[in-house]
């Protein structure tokens, strides 16, 4: 070292010199000012390394929550969305697990849900409601926001809102599709429904709950309320008014009743459906065509079905005997449930629903005991 070739002298006075600068002021300040800037350096860097953190997890998460909010939810290939006899009634009622979602009679047909014992009602949205289909994720419907005094429109007139997805765990809604529909069902991934524009009438289309793969699928006006096995069984609208069966995934049509008919639904034991040409009449035919049973010999407005095939409930029309019935299809014994003129009869596993045709009430028909009482559920904000 340099200071090692002085006088002995010297350098104990230059050291002498180093030491009291080392203790004054100046020194400290200059060691202190280092330490401050180091220190600052360090937290700086801290805290950059704590923001970029922090950004990368707020991006993570936005990422995620984005994902999941977009994702959508698929189901088996043969899911369906609500029962036959249900939708031709207008859907109207769905039911899945313990929960019925339904068109609230008592708030112009608002969406509400309630649990299957009618209790628990809850308000979810402030669209009118029908066509109502369900799944484990998600409910679909028509949307129908229209004045309740225009008693004027057609099916078609206020429907231009379209079809939509209600997301069942946090009321997320998605459209489908935004132009006029009447009918619609869910089928697997796949919601098929009557389109309606000025030019081509009505038609049946189809859209995916994703949104994907929209267009037609059938240029006859069919009502898509019976689909069993892949087949949609629909009564003819545009050359004749036969049961034929479409294959949805194939596209293939046959014919199953050579007779005018109506509102056929397909089940286990065959297919059930209205002969026009028999005064209105409820039979049963085998998917062949064979073996064809008259159930009901009475003038039938409408109909539906219990999913396990026990009870049809019927509503006779045209003559002074008009009333509401419930057939046992084990004993054939036929039992009056109430009369009047009825219409929109909708099933679930507790009750039975049905409207007065002037739409003055809503009756619940209690399966259990037989009760029948007006349905009045409360309206709610």
């Amino acid at each position: 070292m340099w200071i090692t070739n002085l006088h002995y002298n010297v350098r104990i006075r230059i050291l002498q010199e180093i030491w009291d600068w080392k203790k004054s002021d100046g020194y400290v300040k200059i060691k202190e000012r280092a330490r401050s800037i180091f220190y600052i350096r360090e937290v700086t860097m801290k805290k950059t390394v704590i923001f970029i953190l922090v950004l990368a997890l707020v991006i993570g998460g936005l990422s995620v929550l984005s994902y999941y909010s977009e994702k959508v939810y698929y189901n088996e290939d043969d899911t369906v969305g609500n029962t036959a006899g249900n939708l031709y009634n207008g859907g109207l009622y769905c039911e899945i697990g313990d929960t019925i979602y339904f068109a609230n009679p008592a708030d112009d047909g608002e969406f509400y849900s309630m649990s299957s014992d009618c209790t628990n009602v809850r308000k979810l949205s402030t669209d009118k409601v029908a066509s109502l289909n369900a799944d484990g994720h998600y409910v679909y419907y028509s949307r129908r926001n229209y004045a309740k005094e225009d008693t004027n429109v057609s099916i078609f007139h206020f429907q231009n809102t379209g079809i939509y997805r209600y997301k069942r765990k946090n009321g997320d809604l998605a459209m489908l599709f935004d132009g006029a529909n009447a009918v619609s069902c869910l089928y697997g991934n796949t919601i098929y429904y009557q389109h309606y524009d000025t030019k081509t009438a009505i038609q049946l289309h189809k859209v995916d709950i994703d949104k994907k793969n929209a267009g037609m699928v059938n240029t006859d006006g069919m009502v898509p309320a019976s689909v069993y096995n892949g087949i949609l069984y629909y009564a003819g609208d545009e050359k004749d008014h036969y049961i034929h069966a479409l294959n949805l995934a194939t596209g293939s049509n046959s014919v199953i009743v050579y007779n005018n008919s109506r509102m056929p639904i397909a089940m286990n034991s065959g297919i059930y459906y209205i002969a026009m040409n028999d005064n209105y009449s409820i039979y049963r035919v085998g998917y062949d065509g064979s073996e064809p049973e008259k159930l009901v010999d009475e003038f039938c407005f409408t109909y539906n079905i219990t999913p396990d095939e026990r009870y049809l409930f019927y509503q006779i029309d045209g003559g002074d005997d008009n009333r509401i019935v419930r057939l046992d299809l084990t004993t054939g014994v036929a039992q009056t449930i109430m009369d009047g003129n009825f219409k929109q009869i909708h099933v679930t596993s507790q009750y039975v629903f049905f409207t007065d045709y002037d739409d003055s009430h809503t009756y619940a028909y209690r399966r259990a005991d037989g009760t029948v009482n007006i349905f009045e559920p409360p309206v709610l904000e």
